[in-house]
C-alpha cells in the first residue's frame, strides 16, 4: 500500500516537474515569437501555451479605466484567445481572458476560432472528424464557463456536413456525437444541469450525409417527415444513436431537467427516438449496462408514458410502424417465447393498434388517456349506443 502510494507521488512529482519544464519552455519561444511574429500571434499562442504573465502583460498595456481591452492589438482577439484556451485546457488563461471582457460562448463554441474549412468531417463517409474547440473541453474549463454570468450553454454551432449542407447544433449535442470524447458524459451532465439549457432541442440531417453515416445507427431506418427533406432526432434519441447510455439514465431520471420525448412536435423526431431505441436494442447494445438497462427501459416508457405531445402525435400517426415500434417497447420483457419485435403487430391496422396503445396509457400513464371523440371525429356506427348501454347495464 506504501509502495503504491509512494508511486503515485513519484509521478505526480514528475508530471508537475514536465509540466514547469514545458511552460519554461514555452514562455521562452513566446518572447522570440513576439519579436517574430507580433503581438496578434503571440498573445493567441500565449493563451493556447498558458503563459499567464505574458497575457497579463500584453492586456494591462492595453486597457481603460474600467477594466476593458480598448486597444486594436488585441481587442479584436479575446475571443480568439480564449477558444485557444478552451481547446488546449488552460484554465489560469481562460480566467484571466474572460476577467477582461473575452465572450464565453464564442469561448465555448469556438465561433471565430473554427477548423478550416468549417467542416465535421475529413470524408463523405463520416469517418474521420475535423478538430473542433468542445473536443479538448474538460470539466475545469466547462465549470468556469458556466459560471460566467455571461453564458448561454446552447449558443449554436454551425458546421459542414455532405454536399454543401449544413448542420446546427448546440454544444450538448456536438459534443455527444464526438464518442471519443474522454470526457463526454461528464461534460454533458453539467452542460443540461444549467438552467438556460434546454433539454428538448433536436438536430436535422440528411439521411445520406457524413453526419448519418457516422453513427452506429442504419441510416436508411431513420424516419424522414413528409413535410422535411431532413432526419429529425431530438435530444434524448442523440444519446442513443452514439451510445452515451450514462447520460441517457441521466437525462430520465433527474426530474429537475423536464425532458419530454414527444418534443419537438410533427417533425419526427419521435418516431426516430423508438428507431434509434429499437436499433440499438436489436443489436444487443444494451447488453454492457446489465442490471442498469431495466432501469433505462423503465424510465423511458414512464416519460413516454406521461408526455402528451408523444401520445397526441402517436395515436394521431399513420405510420403503422411507429405504432408497432411502441408496443414492441412495453413488449420488452413481457414475452417468455422470444424477443418482441414489430413484426409481433404487423396484422393490425391503425385502428386494432390503437386500441392496444389506449390499454397501454390507460395501465400505465398517471393521467387519463385522450377522449375517443377527439381521436376519432367519425367514430363507428353505435360506437355512442353501446357505450350508453354498457353504462346501464353496469
Amino acid at each position: 500500500m506504501a509502495s503504491s502510494t509512494e508511486a503515485q507521488t513519484h509521478l505526480a512529482t514528475q508530471q508537475t516537474l514536465g509540466q514547469r519544464f514545458a511552460l519554461r519552455c514555452h514562455k521562452s519561444i513566446n518572447r522570440v515569437f513576439l519579436r517574430l511574429m507580433g503581438t496578434r500571434a503571440t498573445f493567441l499562442r500565449a493563451a493556447a501555451t498558458n503563459d499567464v504573465p505574458l497575457i497579463r502583460r500584453m492586456v494591462s498595456e492595453h486597457h481603460s479605466a474600467n477594466g476593458m481591452v480598448t486597444a486594436n492589438l488585441v481587442e479584436d482577439k479575446l475571443d480568439d484567445a480564449a477558444a485557444k484556451a478552451v481547446a488546449n485546457g488552460k484554465t489560469e488563461a481562460l480566467v484571466i481572458l474572460l476577467e477582461h471582457g473575452a465572450c464565453p460562448n464564442e469561448a465555448l463554441t469556438g465561433r471565430n476560432f473554427c477548423i478550416p474549412p468549417k467542416r465535421m468531417f475529413f470524408d463523405e463517409r463520416g469517418r474521420r472528424r475535423h478538430h473542433h474547440v468542445t473536443d479538448k473541453l474538460t470539466p475545469e474549463t466547462v465549470r468556469i464557463l458556466l459560471n460566467n454570468i455571461h453564458i448561454f450553454p446552447d449558443a449554436p454551432i454551425r458546421l459542414g456536413d455532405s454536399w454543401g449542407h449544413y448542420l446546427n447544433f448546440t454544444p450538448k449535442e456536438l459534443i455527444n456525437s464526438n464518442s471519443g470524447h474522454k470526457n463526454r458524459e461528464e461534460i454533458c451532465k453539467m452542460l443540461v444541469s444549467h438552467d438556460q439549457v434546454d433539454v428538448n432541442t433536436e438536430i436535422s440531417f440528411y439521411q445520406t450525409g457524413a453526419f448519418a453515416l457516422s453513427s452506429k445507427v442504419d441510416n436508411q431506418s431513420f424516419y424522414q417527415h413528409p413535410q422535411s427533406p431532413c432526419i429529425h432526432v431530438n435530444f434524448i434519441g442523440q444519446t442513443l444513436m452514439f451510445d452515451n447510455f450514462g447520460l441517457t439514465e441521466h437525462l430520465l431520471t433527474d426530474q429537475t431537467l423536464n425532458l419530454d420525448p414527444g418534443l419537438p412536435i410533427g417533425t419526427g423526431a419521435a418516431e426516430n427516438l423508438l428507431i434509434i431505441f429499437m436499433d440499438k436494442y436489436s443489436k444487443g447494445c444494451f447488453r454492457k449496462l446489465n442490471q442498469r438497462f431495466d432501469n433505462l427501459l423503465n424510465t423511458l416508457r414512464g416519460k413516454i408514458a406521461n408526455s402528451d405531445a408523444f401520445r397526441n402525435q402517436l395515436l394521431a400517426s399513420e405510420n403503422k410502424l411507429f405504432k408497432q415500434q411502441f408496443l414492441t417497447l412495453f413488449a420488452i420483457g413481457q414475452q417468455d417465447r422470444h424477443a418482441p419485435s414489430p413484426a409481433d403487430f404487423q396484422h393490425l391496422n391503425c385502428e386494432q393498434l390503437n386500441d392496444k396503445i389506449l390499454d397501454i396509457f390507460l395501465t400505465i400513464s398517471y393521467e387519463s388517456p385522450p377522449d375517443y371523440h377527439r381521436l376519432y371525429p367519425n367514430p363507428p356506427t353505435g360506437y355512442d349506443s353501446v357505450i350508453a348501454g354498457d353504462f346501464e347495464s353496469a
